[in-house]
């Protein structure tokens, strides 16, 4: 009897040593490891720490071109800290074939993130029904980070299921959010030149009259050559048009109206008032004509008085002006506006963010491995996580200066200045942002110059959240047919308007304008393009 018992309890104990050793071994993504805590001694009876394997997370990302270096160090700091283990592919090839292929072969990765568009949208809510991947509703209510730069009307009529409304994709998509938005475009004044006539930067149609007439008075020639009050490329036309049509077109609160810049009655006010900056002589002769490279070398000789334009060409102009006279620059001006009509909409706001994120339901069966994950994401939602894989470790590649804000050191910015991600790949920097939220500009010192930097403020007026569902409602027959004929229609009526000998004959030459545009197919677009958001609104 005593050799029994003896027997059964070296069973016993050689079962729960055999189990202890399997439950070590077990593989990753929500299995324990046992391992000793660092505390405790070879005589204590304290439980050993439970560490969970890091979560290993297959990513396939479609629409991207760049991946970063293997084993870079933002991985292996996620690896340490958050115990994630983050490993990226590409997919080759047009984003909807690639999708369509995972759809035929019945799987799909862990996760895959892909560029937005009707079709893809589709498509992966084609997995959801065919049991690949899991419905994100519950998801993205328990985790309301996720959505806080969202527009919950462009969600439901863009990525929702058009089966039974439901959501099987994560949203990736801040775009035109005010707190996340770059002010990139806007119109320029030279600063000097203001200061010697003593007046204000313009913010109405008549201020900029007046300002204009007062450059073209009492600024002397530059260089031997005349000064420009004001010259415009073919943005800045369009956008200076926006003064009296709101924008490129303008959509009612009701969806039921909506108007082009071919057939916006404002437009004959618009031809009006150039009419009269050209007969003034306060118009660039050539403003339809010039070349960018032409349009480019008046910025850059300093004869411009006021312009409309990106930070970018201004930065190439100034940076020539300044090298010889720190106060010779052109600064940011306020949107021209007229009283009674709606502030123009230079731009809507965009990172270009429209991205998906899909979840395979095979990964999503470890209940364990979404939920790591989902805190994952969840903490890449908050504007720590999002500014620390975008720039790593404080103090390595970013440092606050005196006003509090990060900017790059100065190694780092040679790197960045380059444009080729070559230096973000090899560092992990910005791939591991998964959601590609963006940093709240007030956190860091953005690229560019002061002049741009003073624009985020100053053009923020001409910018706004635009109707999302003007886009996604997409375009017919109608649209291809007629469009091509449209667009470049309107150089050439500006060229007669604008060009007339009087305020009569140019709102004469508009009304003509006009009325060729009903023959040409401004109604059909229009009526077609309106059927579309009424149509994409019920869906």
């Amino acid at each position: 009897m005593k050799k029994s018992w003896k027997l059964l309890s070296f069973v016993l104990v050689f079962s729960l040593m055999a189990a202890s050793l399997i439950a070590c071994s077990k593989g990753n993504n929500g299995s324990a490891s046992q391992s000793p805590s660092p505390t405790a001694s070879s005589g204590s009876t304290a439980a050993p720490e439970v560490k969970e394997d890091p979560l290993v997370v297959n990513i396939l990302l479609m629409g991207d071109t760049v991946l970063p270096k293997e084993n870079n160090p933002m991985h292996q700091w996620l690896l340490e800290n958050k115990n994630i283990d983050i490993r990226f592919s590409l997919a080759n090839g047009e984003v909807p074939d690639q999708m369509n292929m995972l759809l035929a072969g019945g799987e799909i990765p862990d996760v895959v993130r892909y560029a937005t568009n009707e079709l893809s949208n589709a498509i992966a809510n084609k997995w959801a029904d065919a049991g690949l991947s899991i419905s994100t509703d519950e998801l993205l209510a328990k985790y309301p980070n996720l959505l806080k730069y969202s527009d919950p009307k462009y969600n439901a009529a863009v990525f929702a299921n058009k089966k039974d409304g439901k959501m099987n994709i994560i949203p990736s998509n801040s775009a035109s959010h005010p707190d996340v938005a770059e002010k990139v475009l806007g119109f320029f004044v030279k600063e000097d030149w203001l200061k010697q006539v003593g007046m204000e930067a313009p913010k109405t149609t008549d201020e900029l009259f007046n300002v204009l007439m007062a450059f073209k008075e009492q600024i002397p020639d530059v260089d031997g050559k005349p000064i420009i009050p004001l010259t415009l490329d073919h943005m800045g036309r369009q956008n200076f048009m926006y003064t009296w049509t709101k924008n490129w077109y303008d959509l009612s609160e009701d969806n039921k109206t909506l108007h082009w810049w071919f057939n916006h009655p404002g437009i004959e006010e618009y031809m009006v008032f150039m009419n009269k900056l050209y007969n003034n002589g306060l118009l660039d002769r050539e403003f339809l004509t010039q070349q960018p490279d032409q349009y480019q070398a008046k910025l850059s000789s300093g004869r411009v008085g006021i312009t409309f334009q990106t930070h970018v060409p201004m930065d190439t102009a100034n940076g020539v002006l300044k090298a010889s006279d720190p106060n010779n620059r052109y600064v940011p001006s306020p949107a021209i506006r007229v009283d009674g009509l709606p502030l123009p909409i230079y731009a809507s706001t965009s990172y270009s963010m429209f991205e998906g994120i899909v979840i395979s339901k095979k990964f999503a069966e470890n209940e364990r491995n979404l939920e790591r994950f989902m805190e994952f994401l969840d903490w890449n939602a908050t504007n720590e996580g999002s500014f620390f894989l975008s720039h790593g470790v404080d103090g390595e590649y970013y440092v606050k200066n005196a006003d509090g804000l990060y900017e790059a050191k100065p190694e780092v910015k040679v790197e960045l200045d380059k444009g080729d991600s070559v230096f973000q790949a090899s560092e992990g920097l910005i791939f591991y942002n998964l959601l590609k939220y963006p940093v709240i500009p007030t956190m860091e010192v953005k690229a560019g110059t002061e002049e741009f930097r003073m624009g985020e403020t100053i053009w923020a007026e001409g910018y706004t959240v635009d109707d999302n569902l003007f886009n996604p409602a997409g375009t017919g027959p109608e649209w291809d047919k007629h469009w091509g004929n449209l667009w470049p229609e309107i150089d050439k009526w500006q060229a007669k308007a604008i060009f007339a000998k009087t305020e009569e004959e140019a709102r004469k030459i508009t009304k003509e304008m006009l009325a060729h545009f009903e023959k040409i197919g401004a109604p059909e677009v229009t009526a077609e393009k309106l059927r579309l958001i009424d149509e994409y609104l019920k869906k």
